[in-house]
């Protein structure tokens, strides 16, 4: 793939009339991406109920992306151009063995494996003008390994009782080579390694009046950019996730399923996009809290509306600053009608609600809602061992002006004589219609 993008463009200009909400500032932003992907799955059923399998991929991927995030704010010359080159295989596999059964009349499954990752990446950052290179920030060869032997036990002692458990530890080896040399205002360099062991458990009771009740308790992580990792030894290589959920689902007179839930997620560290600098920023802890509500009613033979709201609180532990950009407010909703002609036609929403831009609040992005259109209609015309499909949908059919991304961030223009703070953004798509067909064969 090839593109232009327009980038993320300042509000002020778009308020002001000076700048077409699809227009740039930067008019060569853009870039072009490749990847070639490989996958092979295997799997042996024995005759006592057990199952072998082993799902291996590989993949080549390139990128060379070329952004200016604050325009002229750090170089009033040449412009903040950003550089950002990616060539990388990745590869590895999930390998393992399942056994069923019922040992002392127990409905009991087990399974034990072990999945791989490699990632052999060779990757820079520097500063481009017009797509001209100008400087190299950082030039690395990073290879990062991770190995994840993990056990998963599922029990059902009665009817009206499930248990889902499991345990996995996760060990990762991060290797950084730099390639720049003293040319280079960074230059990361070395050799660690990290572990962390994860649990999660599931309880399910029910169903009682067709209802069942659910309790989910479960760690996992995230891991840091390994450049960042040889780098700082106070940085948190694997911060730990904690997450909790409780909560109901039911269905009722085989035409209306309801869930609701209670959740709530720890993070020890929390990854901030720092918009500036088109890169990300290793923050303290934080925590997210909040309920999902969600229903399938089934209105007729024919019609079904289903739809989910989420309602989250989100903010930095310790100064209850938010976390920036963090949902506090989605919702979608799905009406779907299926006609035995072989029709079938979905209008669908999606909601988007306002949510601070910065930790003290001051400056929030804009909600948005969004509907699109999707029909399709099976043709009756024989195919010869297939059958064909013809399609046609409306995106953002009431062609609101939305924006896609939002980010708060210092900016500089030509004119301006110094920095200004002011909400960045990318234009949501306009109404679009598609429509063609398709064959399934």
């Amino acid at each position: 793939g090839r593109w232009n993008a327009s980038g993320q463009i300042p509000f002020r200009e778009v308020e002001a009339g000076r700048l077409d909400r699809f227009g740039a500032i930067d008019p060569t932003e853009g870039g072009r991406t490749q990847r070639s992907t490989g996958r092979l799955q295997y799997h042996y059923d024995t005759t006592t109920g057990g199952r072998a399998f082993a799902d291996l991929y590989a993949q080549y991927y390139r990128l060379d992306l070329f952004s200016n995030f604050t325009f002229f704010l750090n170089d009033p010359v040449n412009g903040d151009g950003i550089e950002q080159n990616d060539r990388r295989a990745v590869y590895g596999g999930d390998v393992g063995f399942q056994q069923s059964g019922t040992p002392w009349g127990v409905a009991s499954a087990a399974t034990l494996g072990v999945q791989t990752r490699f990632d052999d990446a060779h990757v820079r950052l520097g500063t481009q003008r017009r797509r001209e290179r100008l400087g190299t920030t950082v030039d690395a060869d990073i290879f990062e390994a991770s190995y994840s032997p993990y056990l998963k036990l599922e029990f059902q002692p009665t009817p009206w009782m499930r248990l889902v458990g499991g345990a996995r530890a996760d060990f990762f080896t991060f290797d950084v080579k730099d390639r720049c040399g003293a040319g280079c205002p960074q230059r990361p360099n070395g050799v660690t390694d990290a572990v962390i062991a994860s649990t999660k458990g599931n309880l399910i009771l029910g169903p009682w009046f067709g209802a069942e009740f659910f309790l989910n308790f479960g760690t996992g992580f995230h891991s840091n950019d390994a450049r960042a990792i040889v780098s700082n030894p106070n940085a948190q290589t694997l911060p730990r996730a904690t997450g909790y959920e409780v909560g109901l689902r039911t269905k009722q007179w085989d035409r209306v399923e309801f869930i609701a839930a209670l959740w709530a997620l720890d993070l020890t560290s929390e990854l901030v996009f720092v918009g500036d600098e088109g890169t990300t920023q290793i923050r303290g802890a934080s925590r997210r809290y909040g309920t999902e509500l969600g229903a399938r009613l089934k209105l007729s033979d024919w019609l079904t509306l289903t739809g989910d709201v989420t309602l989250t609180h989100a903010e930095f532990r310790g100064t209850g600053g938010a976390i920036p950009l963090a949902p506090e407010l989605t919702g979608r909703a799905d009406l779907t009608a299926r006609l035995p002609v072989g029709l079938a036609t979905s209008l669908q929403m999606l909601h988007l609600g306002r949510r601070p831009a910065i930790e003290d609040r001051s400056a929030t992005a804009q909600p948005f809602t969004v509907f699109d259109f999707v029909t399709r209609y099976r043709l009756p015309v024989k195919v010869e061992r297939g059958r064909l499909e013809g399609f046609l949908s409306v995106v953002n059919l009431t062609d609101t002006k939305w924006r896609q991304a939002q980010f708060f961030f210092e900016s500089r223009l030509p004119a301006e004589g110094g920095p200004v703070g002011d909400i960045h953004f990318v234009p949501g798509t306009s109404r679009m219609v598609m429509g063609g067909l398709s064959w399934y064969f």
